[in-house]
């Protein structure tokens, strides 16, 4: 039997998943958590076989969850379940820990076979980011995929992983608002996001400084 504890704090989630697995034989929800603090104290007193895990999440990021979950139970696998691009997140979710990426569109089938996977032979890839993995990004080093950022890009990049306003990275730079506005919609194009929210989320799960 597989135990499977989720981190996903949205209620439809939660409840989807144990509607999911109650009638399936071989996987059984142990848990579903909110905040990665739920997540620490269930695993420093009981353990999985399988963490799935949501990206957006309101007390950290996900590559620091995947981390604190690494130390905790070395031999837990980690599976991503979300809506947000496997293109721009997987490498550094991988590199982290992670064992595989799923969209939520996935079907009850395709969600299933992947957390057999991660279980029984250690990961669960799609093709064509396999093909993205051994074609263009060198796993061990995720700078090479935002080799086109100039200088004063970076910086900015780093200024919202810190999480800065627009006021107050362009203090911090010691530029305007409206050049800040600039460099955020250079990063979206470089970095293949469609809108504020996403380069934020990237600029908060990316492992990068």
């Amino acid at each position: 039997m597989i135990k499977l504890v989720l981190l996903d704090p949205h209620p439809v989630v939660q409840k989807g998943f144990k509607t999911f697995f109650k009638k399936t034989e071989n996987i059984t929800v142990k848990g579903t958590f909110n905040t990665i603090k739920e997540l620490v104290d269930f695993l420093s007193r009981d353990t999985a076989d399988v963490v799935v895990l949501e990206m957006e999440l309101p007390d950290g990021s996900a590559v620091d969850t995947i981390r604190k979950v690494k130390l905790m139970h070395s031999k837990i696998a980690i599976l991503i379940y979300t809506s947000l691009p496997q293109s721009i997140y997987g490498v550094s979710l991988l590199k982290a820990g992670a064992l595989g990426y799923l969209s939520k569109k996935v079907s009850r089938k395709v969600l299933i076979e992947a957390i057999e996977k991660v279980v029984t032979i250690g990961y669960h890839i799609t093709s064509n980011f396999a093909n993205q993995i051994s074609n263009n990004i060198d796993v061990t080093k995720p700078r090479n995929a935002y080799g086109t950022l100039s200088s004063r890009e970076v910086e900015v990049l780093k200024c919202l992983i810190e999480g800065d306003r627009n006021i107050e990275i362009a203090e911090k730079l010691s530029i305007n608002q409206k050049t800040v506005n600039t460099y955020k919609s250079r990063l979206m194009k470089k970095l293949d996001v469609q809108n504020q929210v996403d380069l934020y989320q990237q600029a908060r799960n990316l492992d990068l400084f």
